[in-house]
């Protein structure tokens, strides 16, 4: 299903696209990762990023000893991207890019595969994950809000997946052994 914005559709409309979203959410295998999108109240010729966006990707690392530990935030617009890179609220990198037409070119038009997505909290606990989140702002709206925890092949796809979203942007920096060094 594509994401749009515009007129507003049809109530019939509407409840199409809830129907396809419910249908292909009760698809998931296993009560493992469930993928849903959530039906847009309008359309627009153009699906990927809203104009005016402030995209947030966050990666928590897992619990390592601190000169191992590397978690990040890439925040990024149409203009610039920035990275900080933290070790246990230690900042061992703090970054600014200008943000490239190709870079943004792609994680724009690829947005709609990554908007809409939900997780699965793990049926147990788990030890030795990692964490991640994703914030869509435009215009004082959110347009995606997910907070998540990959343990135990719970959730990894959708890690995964995020990861490959944000990598044009975050190919904008140095790697993580350039970025900030282990020890």
């Amino acid at each position: 299903m594509r994401r749009s914005r515009g007129p507003a559709r049809t109530m019939a409309g509407m409840m199409s696209a809830a129907v396809l979203v419910m249908v292909g959410a009760s698809c998931a295998s296993g009560g493992q990762e469930q993928v849903s999108r959530q039906p847009s109240t309008s359309q627009s010729a153009d699906p990927g990023l809203p104009q005016g966006s402030t995209v947030t990707y966050e990666f928590h690392d897992s619990s390592v000893p601190p000169p191992y530990h590397r978690s990040y935030v890439l925040t990024f617009t149409e203009e610039q991207a920035r990275i900080v890179v933290d070790s246990y609220g230690e900042i061992l990198a703090d970054q600014t890019r200008q943000m490239t037409p190709e870079a943004w070119a792609q994680v724009s038009a690829t947005y709609p595969e990554v908007s809409g997505m939900t997780v699965t909290e793990p049926e147990q606990g788990c030890t030795g994950g990692t964490g991640f989140a994703l914030k869509v702002e435009h215009g004082g709206a959110v347009d995606q809000d997910l907070d998540g925890y990959a343990c135990g092949g719970v959730n990894a796809d959708i890690e995964d997946r995020l990861l490959a979203w944000v990598q044009p942007v975050r190919s904008l920096f140095p790697s993580m052994d350039d970025l900030a060094p282990e020890g």
